[in-house]
């Protein structure tokens, strides 16, 4: 089976972009020139603003994807998506343009909380309501939150590899980027779920920036370093778990390790169904897209009274054996080709 890793989503996505956009960086104008006053003539329009991480990242394009379709959905809301391309100075310049062109509304995947907590409590407090989606570390009380417990994601992962792997197992870990919450916390999963209580060797453990080619990269070199004294590979994210497995198959070592990661993704389950990954964690991106335009409408229609609120969507652990419904639901939705 091949995979569309979420192109035919994406694409509507880029189209979005390129027809709706009407806000942009400073110095990145990738999205338009149509001011928000511009195109809200009738006024009775809200206008939000979503400034993932990075496009190129599969989830970051998951995620901006489900909210287009949601929003949709609404007729008086329209979304807006500005990829902030992996740094920090652009997603800031364009937070920065989009409260000044007047937004109703911006819904933010931060790059990196800490450095953003005290810009967004500006802005909350001058009046633009905003949320943090897919990553919050709570530094700020007003902001809405939607977001799958980074630490629940890893303990159900670290749990099924519990019951797979022996306590003198050697493993290598895969991270995200260094300071990023949610690798953080499924990392602190790992340790206190799986490795404390165990006799578990960490050989080692690198910054795979949530990459794919970094994950094959990596593995390639821990081949070389370690053989086969590798039992599993632990990864926080899906991208560089498939990335890690393609470099050991490569090897002619794939079916003679275990590979968990994080996320849910069509490619995972693509994966997994395989043979090939062990196990993923769902972070559903279509239901944090339904609760975050849930929030935002109902803020800016004046339903929440107190201008955000806080979700915590449920995590699903993914395995061989319930793979085919999330192949089914891959299928189904376009994100597989059938």
């Amino acid at each position: 089976m091949k995979t569309k890793k979420v192109l035919a989503m994406l694409m509507a996505v880029t189209m979005v972009i390129g027809l709706t956009a009407g806000c942009r960086s400073s110095d990145n104008s990738t999205t338009g020139t149509q001011s928000s006053a511009e195109s809200s003539s009738d006024g009775n329009t809200f206008k939000v603003a979503f400034l993932p991480t990075d496009m190129s990242a599969t989830f970051a394009s998951w995620l901006a994807a489900e909210l287009t379709t949601v929003f949709e959905t609404y007729d008086d809301m329209e979304l807006t998506v500005i990829d902030s391309k992996n740094e920090l100075e652009t997603q800031l310049s364009s937070l920065e343009t989009c409260v000044s062109q007047g937004y109703d509304y911006i819904i933010l995947l931060p790059l990196e909380p800490a450095a953003e907590d005290d810009i967004v409590a500006g802005y909350i407090a001058d009046g633009t309501p905003m949320m943090m989606i897919n990553l919050d570390d709570f530094g700020v009380d007003e902001a809405a939150s939607v977001i799958a417990n980074p630490y629940d994601l890893g303990t159900v992962v670290a749990e099924y590899a519990k019951t797979l792997l022996p306590d003198d197992a050697n493993v290598v870990v895969l991270l995200g980027p260094s300071g990023n919450t949610d690798s953080i916390e499924r990392r602190r999963a790992y340790e206190e779920v799986l490795f404390a209580d165990s006799g578990m060797t960490v050989l080692d453990e690198q910054l795979g920036d949530w990459e794919k080619s970094k994950g094959m990269e990596l593995m390639e070199n821990w081949l070389q370093v370690y053989g086969d004294s590798i039992d599993a590979v632990i990864s926080m994210n899906d991208a560089m778990a498939i990335g890690a497995y393609e470099a050991a198959k490569e090897a002619g070592v794939g079916d003679d390790m275990l590979f968990f990661g994080v996320d849910g993704l069509a490619d995972a389950a693509v994966s997994i169904a395989a043979g090939e990954m062990t196990a993923t964690a769902l972070q559903d991106a279509q239901v944090m897209a339904e609760e975050g335009a849930r929030i935002c409408h109902e803020v800016l229609t004046g339903e929440n009274t107190e201008g955000f609120e806080k979700v915590q969507i449920p995590v699903t652990l993914i395995t061989e054996e319930n793979v085919q419904e999330f192949v089914t639901r891959y299928t189904e939705n376009g994100m597989l080709s059938k």
